[in-house]
């Protein structure tokens, strides 16, 4: 990055709340006017949408979960447009678990840090969002994103579809949108994400009943998992553990991680499992300090997402923090145990008949204890062995 990059984003004033609002207020001033439509999630409209041709769903903001939960969304576009171009504006974070999505045309990556290096390739970005979409659509649930609204403005969609507020707080960017929708779930704590993701579009008529996430992977990525796990035939199953978490206070000790794969590891003869990302070698290194050459483990570290979940797709169990890849394996058919401190379970753990949870109902991660956890994968090992899942 150049050194005026640098000093740009050292002196980000966008960081101040005050200033953003400022700003925005007094670019407003130069944005032409347009009639717009207010909507509670709830209304139900008898929507013509004319033909469409092509679709912009913006979901660049927030993190890798996030992006998985607005899946059902992009299923919904699909099956309401069967024959429409949809394309999907994803972030660095985000982009690779919507790569190969099957209901998406086309994947952009909206990439500052690279834009910061070079405008030209902001100006590339630019041109491909002004390509005549019809409907221009910025999902949101947890924060509003101004860069995501004005990213669906620069379309020049004629119908664009965003939040006028998320549980009572405006969005001071819903101008620029022609269809602004009231989003307020305070009285629906419960509902799940997914669901949330689809309120945006419901009032337009379209929804979808399948509320399952996909992260799609392909043969090189089995034949990778099947060499990985070669080590499996010598145990009666693989145990997988994610001890990881990008917030600290989403993440259960290393301590009860290996204490409950070594008792698991006894009680079933497994194989341990352990994935980690970029950001998680203190837990991993933590977590296999406390095993201490107890059992046999494997390290599947830094690889790609289609490579990671076609490993989770392969084993028996898998044990994780509430974090990015516990959505990931939220998309495979292996059973799943999600460990849940200050996060609402009700609307982030994964979906499914094989998807569980355990959550601390003090808030504190740490007050779920070693015994709980394996009682419950001790249930779901013994049911699988009994139905041969």
């Amino acid at each position: 990055m150049t050194k005026v990059a640098n000093f740009f984003r050292k002196i980000d004033p966008f960081k101040s709340r005050k200033f953003k609002n400022f700003f925005i207020s007094t670019l407003k001033i130069f944005f032409k006017k347009e009639p717009a439509t207010i909507l509670d999630k709830s209304n139900k409209l008898n929507f013509d949408f004319g033909r469409v041709d092509k679709i912009l769903v913006v979901r660049q903001h927030n993190q890798l979960g996030d992006m998985l939960c607005a899946v059902p969304l992009l299923r919904a576009l699909r099956e309401k447009f069967p024959e429409s171009k949809i394309t999907l504006v994803a972030s660095p974070i985000n982009y690779e678990v919507v790569q190969h999505n099957p209901f998406v045309d086309e994947v952009l990556n909206f990439d500052k840090v690279k834009f910061l290096k070079s405008p030209l390739n902001f100006l590339q970005f630019i041109k491909k969002i002004r390509s005549n979409f019809d409907i221009a659509i910025v999902p949101s649930t947890v924060s509003i994103s101004s860069t995501s609204n004005f990213i669906a403005y620069l379309s020049k969609a004629k119908i664009r579809i965003g939040p006028k507020s998320i549980d009572g707080k405006e969005n001071i960017t819903s101008f620029l949108f022609n269809y602004q929708i009231a989003l307020d779930w305070r009285n629906e704590e419960k509902k799940h994400q997914t669901e949330r993701n689809l309120d945006i579009v419901r009032p337009f008529g379209i929804d979808t009943d399948d509320l399952s996430v996909v992260v799609p992977y392909f043969e090189e990525d089995k034949k990778f998992a099947e060499e990985f796990l070669r080590e499996r035939e010598k145990f009666n199953c693989v145990i997988g553990y994610h001890p990881g978490a990008g917030k600290i206070k989403n993440r259960w000790s290393a301590k009860n991680f290996a204490q409950l794969a070594i008792k698991l590891s006894e009680k079933f003869n497994a194989l341990t499992l352990i994935t980690a990302g970029l950001m998680d070698e203190t837990p991993v290194r933590e977590m296999l300090t406390h095993i201490n050459g107890k059992i046999k483990y494997l390290l599947l570290k830094n690889e790609r997402i289609t490579r990671v979940t076609a490993v989770i797709d392969s084993i028996e169990l898998f044990i994780t923090n509430d974090t990015g890849i516990m959505h990931v394996a939220g998309a495979t058919k292996t059973p799943v145990i999600s460990l849940f401190g200050p996060t609402n379970p009700y609307q982030w753990a994964p979906l499914g008949k094989n998807k569980f949870f355990i959550y601390s109902k003090t808030g504190e991660i740490n007050d779920i204890t070693v015994e709980q956890v394996y009682k419950l994968a001790e249930e779901i090992l013994t049911m699988k062995r009994k139905t041969k899942i």
